[in-house]
């Protein structure tokens, strides 16, 4: 199973927690999505579990999930630092 590494890092900042995730690939997007998310509903986040597993399945290119993953953060108003 590929992780689905991504061009640019995502670095974010939950809510309650001084440390910085650095998001490089789908697999750490999606663990991160999966245990430690502040939401566990919402279009964006669902969409973006969703698409974390094709991609970790090789059914889609690793930029969605990119893409993905940042529209789960502003959703659920999570700190993206640039």
């Amino acid at each position: 199973m590929d992780t689905g590494p991504w061009n640019e890092c995502v670095p974010v900042r939950l809510p309650n927690e001084t440390a910085v995730h650095m998001v490089s690939n789908t697999r750490q997007a999606a663990e991160l999505l999966a245990k430690s998310w502040p939401v566990s509903h919402g279009k964006a986040y669902e969409n973006a579990i969703e698409v974390c597993l094709a991609v970790l399945e090789r059914d889609y290119p690793s930029y969605i999930a990119r893409a993905a993953f940042v529209a789960a953060a502003k959703e659920a108003q999570v700190y993206l630092l640039n």
